[in-house]
């Protein structure tokens, strides 16, 4: 039901679930035309966001959303990324933007991360537009 949730967070002592909520980044409300804008910037030179074009040098990011890490067809991922293991939800996608080797060591994205909570939602805003394209 609706509650599951609840019942998963109540069912964690609160000292545990305190510390799960505060090692989240903050997540804020997106802006798909400012995320296009942050990702021509910050991430077009690496990255295509249209299925058609494929892999740059680095993953296509079409349909990232919901995808599990390190599997795009035909790219050839670093093994940290390949034994991530993680679905890339939106929370996911904020927490890798805000410190990409302090969520996944190792990996090799040349970028250090968004410390700009609003870049990050942006840019997820953009990528979750542009799922399936």
């Amino acid at each position: 039901g609706d509650d599951m949730g609840i019942k998963f967070f109540a069912s964690i002592p609160p000292a545990i679930a305190a510390a799960m909520i505060l090692a989240a980044p903050a997540m804020a409300q997106g802006n798909v035309k400012k995320g296009e804008t942050v990702y021509e910037e910050y991430c077009a030179a690496c990255h295509f966001e249209f299925k058609a074009n494929g892999n740059n040098v680095g993953p296509n990011l079409s349909s990232v959303i919901g995808r599990k890490a390190g599997t795009f067809k035909g790219y050839s991922y670093s093994s940290s990324m390949e034994e991530a293991a993680h679905i890339w939800t939106e929370a996911a996608l904020n927490r890798f933007l805000s410190g990409p080797q302090k969520m996944v060591r190792g990996n090799i994205m040349g970028f250090d991360g968004f410390d700009d909570a609003n870049m990050r939602a942006d840019v997820i805003a953009y990528l979750k537009q542009q799922q399936g394209k």
